[in-house]
């Protein structure tokens, strides 16, 4: 049995960051660029106007010529003709400034009189509510670096540049086996001694939570052939593998068993932790195994601090791990030291509360928490306003 510490070294060890593709910036959304991006065209594309108003010649403000109206130009077109000093043009926001202009007034700042313009902004500085071109970004630059995560925003910007592919770390194919002869479907009919499924209904949420979606999901009976092939397809066709339940030492629990018939690789089994003490972390080739135990609430524990993680290694995510502060505890908590705990919180005003219901099958405090408690094995006797380690769920 291992440290919570040495059971994430572990999984960092044996994680790495899976292969790139090429997709439609319609479809990175929660993607990681795989490669610095260079801006194929200045951004904005030509000097524009910010504003709706007047584009004017500075010079022609300042020396009080004659200024006359001549024309306009709306955002999409551009205005051909030659312009001579004391020459303006009626503008609107987005643009395209004629050339000769180099300053737009706004168009609450003017008055017009027979065709003429009438500047009433004495503040007026050159080059005022223009946008220059490649101001933003110029041709050629690094718009975007490698390991950026793609937000809105991203594909925003690159459709701005416009890209329609940009390479990503690819979203790793995930599989989820459920195990338990007790487990019935919700909504179908219980008999005695059967309980409803929660385990993947918990597991495919929080995937999707974080941008990923498991392409496999089976619930299996406690049998040691299904168990078997189950797992078998599954580590042969996927990037990561989460299996839940039969990974303990009772008779029925064929998990582990079946993992070392496959020939998984055993990198640790059993963490000094609560809950989800028997965790298991193997690997097939390439392909990651974590084998958590049946109580759901444990398995939402074990995913968000261990499976999580390795999710955002596969990714090529910087900073992999759940965001972490040091808050005031709210109330006293009895701990020996020999485990370490990982306690369902809430947040409230700066000061964080462990929740009743902190048994490892009880999906009550985890319905509503927003945060786990971290614990560490040699700490004891927690007191009320002591500091803690909180790690913030997603």
């Amino acid at each position: 049995m291992i440290s919570v510490e040495e059971a994430l070294k572990l999984i960092k060890d044996n994680t790495r960051t899976i292969a790139s593709s090429q997709v439609a910036i319609a479809n990175s959304l929660g993607g990681i660029l795989q490669r610095d991006m260079l801006s194929s065209v200045n951004l904005p594309l030509f000097d524009q106007s910010s504003m709706d108003g007047y584009a004017i010649r500075y010079s022609d403000f300042i020396n009080n010529n004659v200024i006359k109206i001549k024309g306009e130009v709306a955002a999409g077109s551009f205005y051909k003709k030659k312009l001579n000093s004391g020459d303006a043009i009626r503008i609107y926001t987005g643009a395209a400034l004629p050339e000769g202009l180099d300053t737009v007034v706004v168009q609450e700042k003017v008055r017009t009189e027979n065709g003429c313009l009438i500047i009433c902004d004495p503040s007026l500085k050159k080059g005022a509510n223009i946008r220059i071109a490649g101001s933003q970004i110029k041709k050629g630059e690094i718009a975007l670096s490698k390991g950026t995560f793609i937000r809105p925003g991203t594909i925003g910007y690159m459709a701005a540049m416009g890209k329609t592919k940009v390479k990503i770390i690819s979203k790793p194919v995930i599989s989820i086996i459920v195990t338990g002869s007790e487990l019935i479907k919700p909504g179908d009919k219980l008999s005695r001694g059967q309980i409803y499924e929660s385990n993947s209904y918990l597991l495919v949420a929080v995937l999707e939570s974080i941008g990923l979606k498991a392409q496999n999901i089976l619930t299996v009976k406690d049998d040691e052939k299904e168990i078997y092939m189950a797992l078998k397809n599954a580590v042969h066709n996927s990037d990561l593998v989460i299996v839940t339940g039969g990974i303990s030492v009772g008779d029925y629990d064929f998990t582990e068993m079946s993992l070392k018939k496959i020939g998984v690789k055993n990198i640790f089994y059993k963490v000094k932790q609560r809950p989800g003490k028997p965790l298991f972390f193997g690997k097939y080739r390439s392909t990651l195994i974590f084998g958590l135990p049946g109580n759901p609430a444990a398995v939402l524990s074990c995913f968000y601090e261990y499976v999580f993680p390795a999710l955002k290694i596969m990714q090529g995510f910087k900073e992999p791990f759940l965001s972490k502060r040091m808050i005031p505890i709210g109330s006293s908590y009895d701990k020996k030291n020999g485990l370490a705990f990982f306690l369902k919180g809430k947040i409230f005003e700066n000061i964080v509360y462990p929740l009743d219901g902190q048994e490892s099958f009880n999906l009550s405090s985890f319905a509503i928490a927003d945060c786990l408690i971290y614990l560490p094995e040699v700490s004891e006797n927690i007191e009320k306003g002591q500091l803690v380690e909180v790690h913030i769920l997603p």
